[in-house]
């Protein structure tokens, strides 16, 4: 003899299917809003202007990067941050080239210091090199970029500088900065900002 659902129990399965059909609606809608789709506009600049200073990946020289706003404390090493602006990449030659990738340790050479500018910001900025320790045979020739990123990418000027020996140092031209953010003048200048290395 079969028995017959009965009417309680079939309320009872269109009850618990309605409601699985109602978290698997919300489930999508929360999905979909969620994650909206980037737009190209959408992504901010991550900065204004950078200055670089690379010297040949093979070199075992530690060569440091200091950028001073007007008579702000210098940014470097020792001073990573401040006025907006960030040393983001701080390589000591060949001892920080060691990776770990899947488990090897592998050397990837690149002797790159980078600074960026995070915000309009005017006034004087100057820029000096200094080898921190020095370890080839002969000069070390340092190629220092300034790069404005923001509205369009445009070097505002790239220079080839020498370092001779353990604590030279050596100056890039300077540049001021209107409240725009346009670079309005660069220019000479005789100012060592190293810590401790100051005329």
């Amino acid at each position: 003899m079969t028995r017959r659902k009965s009417g309680n129990q079939l309320a009872f399965n269109d009850m618990l299917f309605n409601i699985l059909l109602g978290f698997v609606v919300l489930f999508i809608i929360a999905f979909l809003l969620i994650n909206p789709i980037t737009k190209k506009q959408d992504i901010p600049a991550k900065a204004e202007m950078m200055i670089v200073a690379e010297w040949s990946d093979n070199s075992e020289t530690d060569v440091d990067l200091w950028v001073q706003h007007d008579g702000y404390i210098p940014i470097g090493f020792n001073n990573k941050a401040g006025m907006g602006i960030n040393l983001e990449r701080d390589d000591l030659g060949v001892a920080n080239d060691w990776v770990r990738i899947d488990g090897d340790t592998q050397i990837i050479r690149s002797n790159r210091e980078v600074v960026n500018m995070r915000g309009v910001v005017p006034g004087n900025f100057y820029i000096n090199v200094h080898a921190y320790s020095f370890k080839d045979s002969g000069p070390l020739e340092v190629s220092i970029t300034v790069i404005d990123i923001n509205p369009t990418y445009k070097e505002i000027y790239k220079i080839k500088v020498t370092l001779e020996s353990r604590g030279s140092i050596a100056r890039a031209p300077a540049f001021s900065v209107n409240n725009q953010g346009e670079v309005t003048q660069v220019f000479n200048h005789t100012k060592n900002i190293v810590p401790n290395k100051r005329n």
